[in-house]
């Protein structure tokens, strides 16, 4: 090109300062600040340890979620809050579970995230003569109805050669047993830990603690409403996604996730590290869980009188596996 004919290309000064004017509100506008999606959950805190974990560890923010946790006195309680619409999910142990699958069928289970097959046990007064097991026979003995406390009492009683009529059972809400215990308005009572051993440290001598290890193995489940665990299926997998990291945590720094439920319930370091190794704290939906469901409510179905007892639920209708396939599929061994 012959150098006496180029032209350098010429800009208009106007287009040149409304380009630069175009650029800087771009820098200077505010950037779009999504809300985390605000989500309630009801729970029993001697059991829902991963889910105060990922609560205090920031994985249900990571997870984009604004967790607000409900304490309950048992898990039948955090469930039946969920049913009146006071959170969106719910932790509670297999029997209150299966309790209301026989009444209802508007929830579904998201996963199990901890196992004991030791937490359940009875305290009775030796002072009074109760010195075996044998010795329960005739006695009253306070207990939480269609609770695990309550299962475990039943297949003791049979277990050790006498059924739950030889014995008075006084059916009270989970937050009194221990009040009529300490009355002495009973001779004996069923529960689940810690309860039981903050009773057996206070009464020392006078009293003794029954357990059965391995005869009632207790999964702790996640559970909400049926609909809007359908209508939300990315809500349901951060949640779980949260919940394994919190797994993952506990095998990984066991002293700190101690530290910090301890400091989370406010409670004794005695207790935590007492009810800890009682269960494993675990994301799952294992196979065996079909059958502690139907075990479970087999024993229930058999309270009832004959002409008012329902057929026993499929449960596979109230397990939802795509969350957990989704965020840890190896924990699903559930055949379906």
């Amino acid at each position: 090109m012959d150098k006496s004919t180029y032209r350098r290309p010429r800009f208009s000064r106007n287009l040149l300062m409304t380009v630069c004017l175009a650029v800087w509100a771009m820098l200077l506008a505010p950037q779009t600040v999504y809300a985390a999606e605000r989500l309630i959950i009801c729970y029993d805190k001697a059991q829902a340890h991963l889910v105060a974990l990922a609560k205090l560890r920031d994985f249900y923010t990571t997870e984009g979620l604004d967790v607000d946790l409900r304490a309950f006195p048992s898990g039948r309680q955090a469930l039946e809050a969920m049913f009146a619409g006071n959170c969106a999910l719910a932790t509670v142990a297999e029997t209150p579970t299966v309790h209301y699958s026989l009444q209802r069928n508007d929830f579904l289970i998201l996963a199990s995230i901890s196992q004991s097959d030791n937490f359940e046990r009875i305290i009775v007064r030796n002072d009074r003569g109760i010195l075996t097991p044998a010795d329960l026979r005739g006695r009253s003995i306070a207990v939480p109805k269609f609770t695990t406390g309550h299962y475990f009492l039943d297949m003791y009683l049979v277990t050790h050669g006498f059924s739950p009529q030889d014995v008075k059972q006084v059916f009270l809400p989970p937050q009194e047993v221990a009040a009529a215990f300490r009355r002495g308005e009973v001779d004996a009572a069923a529960q689940w830990e810690p309860f039981i051993q903050i009773l057996a440290e206070e009464f020392g001598a006078k009293a003794e603690v029954f357990s059965s290890p391995g005869l009632h193995v207790s999964p702790f489940l996640l559970v909400g409403g049926r609909d809007s665990v359908r209508k939300n299926p990315a809500t349901v997998e951060h949640v779980l996604r949260a919940l394994v990291r919190a797994e993952r945590y506990t095998k990984e720094q066991p002293a700190n996730a101690k530290a910090l439920v301890t400091r989370f319930y406010n409670t004794d370091e005695r207790e935590i590290n007492f009810i800890w190794p009682l269960k494993e704290h675990r994301v799952s939906l294992d196979q065996s869980l079909l059958f502690l469901l139907e075990n479970a409510a087999r024993w229930e179905i058999g309270l009832m009188p004959p002409e008012q007892r329902p057929a026993l639920p499929n449960y596979l209708d109230f397990i939802y596996l795509d969350g957990l396939k989704t965020v840890k599929p190896e924990a699903v061994t559930i055949i379906h």
